[in-house]
C-alpha cells in the first residue's frame, strides 16, 4: 500500500477489535484486513456502526502450513486444495462471509456540484438581465432623441411610412400636424443655448401631456415637431393642434415666462405620397408664420405641384 499510494499514512494496531474501535471513533479513516476476518469482526461487534466499503484490487493469497514430520498430511492438503470445486468454494466462502459490500457516496461533492451550478445559473440569470436592461436602453436611445426624450427623425420616418401603409390599405383617416416654436432665437439669443434646451424639454412634456395616447410625439429638428394622428381627420387635427397651441400658450416657462407657437396641419391619402404630404403639413406651417404666428392652418392632402 505504501508503494502503491505514495503519501498514505498506514497506522498500525493491536487488533482487529482495536482497529474497528478507532474507526467507529472517527480517530482512523478506516481499517485495511483480511474480509473473512473483518466481516466476522463487523457483524459481532459493529452491525449498523460500520459497513465494508471497498476491496484492494490484489487479492492475498492464504496457505496452510503443516509440520515438518507430517509429510504426509502436507500430501493430503495439497490434494484437498487442488480438488474443491470453485462454486463450492465460493458457497463455503459467502457461507462465512456473508456481508454485502457497500460503496459510500461522496454527499459533499454532490452538493458542492449543486452549489457550483446554482452560483452559475445565478451569474448567468443577472448577466442575461444586464445584457437584456443594455439592449433596451439602447434600442431606446436609438429611436429618441437625447434632449427632448420624443421620438427623434429617423423614428418618425419609420411612423410616417407605416401609417402611409396603413392608410393606403384599410383607407383609414391620418393627420400630420408640424409644431414651430414662434421667435425661439430670440431665446437662445437672450438667455443662451442652456435656457433654450430647458424650453425645449418643457415644452416636449406640455406635448405628451395633451396627446393621445395612440399618438406619435417626436422632435423633427430644432424648434419643430411633428405629430402624427392615426384614425383621425384632418379637422379632428386641427382641433387637436389649437389645444396644444392654448396649452403652450398658458404654460409659463421657467426661464422665460411665456411663449406661443404656430401648427400647421395635413393629412394623409391614399393617392398622395408621403414628401407629398410632408410638403402640404409645411406649407400650412409657412401659412400660420406668415399670419402673424400662434395659430393653426389648414392644407389638405394634394399633390405636389408639378
Amino acid at each position: 500500500m505504501r508503494k502503491e499510494v505514495p503519501g498514505i499514512n498506514i497506522i498500525e494496531v493491536e487488533s482487529i477489535n482495536d482497529g474497528l474501535q478507532q474507526v467507529e471513533n472517527g480517530q482512523l479513516y478506516g481499517y485495511i484486513d483480511n474480509l473473512m476476518t473483518i466481516a466476522t469482526a463487523i457483524q459481532k461487534d459493529y452491525t449498523g456502526s460500520l459497513k465494508i466499503s471497498s476491496r484492494l484490487e490484489n487479492d492475498i493469497n492464504l496457505s496452510i502450513a503443516t509440520r515438518n514430520d507430517e509429510p504426509l498430511l502436507q500430501e493430503i492438503f495439497q490434494k484437498l486444495i487442488h480438488n474443491i470445486d470453485p462454486e463450492f468454494k465460493q458457497a463455503t466462502f459467502n457461507k462465512w462471509v456473508p456481508v454485502k459490500q457497500e460503496v459510500s457516496f461522496d454527499y459533499s461533492l454532490m452538493w458542492k456540484i449543486i452549489i457550483g451550478l446554482f452560483l452559475l445559473s445565478l451569474g448567468f440569470i443577472y448577466h442575461y438581465h444586464q445584457l437584456r436592461r443594455l439592449n433596451q436602453r439602447l434600442k431606446k436611445l436609438s429611436v429618441t432623441d437625447k434632449l427632448t426624450g420624443l421620438y427623434n427623425r429617423v423614428k418618425m420616418d419609420d411612423v410616417l411610412i407605416e401609417q402611409k401603409a396603413e392608410v393606403d390599405r384599410y383607407n383609414v383617416n391620418a393627420s400630420i400636424i408640424l409644431l414651430d416654436i414662434d421667435f425661439f432665437k430670440r431665446v437662445n439669443d437672450t438667455y443662451g443655448h442652456a435656457v433654450g434646451d430647458a424650453v425645449l424639454v418643457e415644452l416636449s412634456n406640455v406635448l405628451q401631456e395633451n396627446v393621445r395616447s395612440t399618438d406619435y410625439v417626436g422632435r423633427w429638428g430644432g424648434e419643430e415637431f411633428i405629430i402624427v394622428c392615426p384614425h383621425i381627420d384632418v379637422e379632428e387635427g386641427r382641433n387637436l393642434a389649437e389645444k396644444l397651441l392654448a396649452k403652450i400658450r398658458e404654460h409659463s416657462y421657467k426661464h422665460i415666462g411665456k411663449m406661443t407657437a404656430s401648427a400647421g396641419v395635413s393629412n394623409f391619402l391614399p393617392s398622395v405620397t408621403i414628401k407629398e404630404s410632408l410638403y402640404n403639413v409645411d406649407q400650412a406651417l409657412y401659412q400660420s408664420k406668415l399670419a402673424n404666428r400662434d395659430k393653426v392652418s389648414v392644407k389638405k392632402g394634394m399633390e405636389l405641384p408639378r
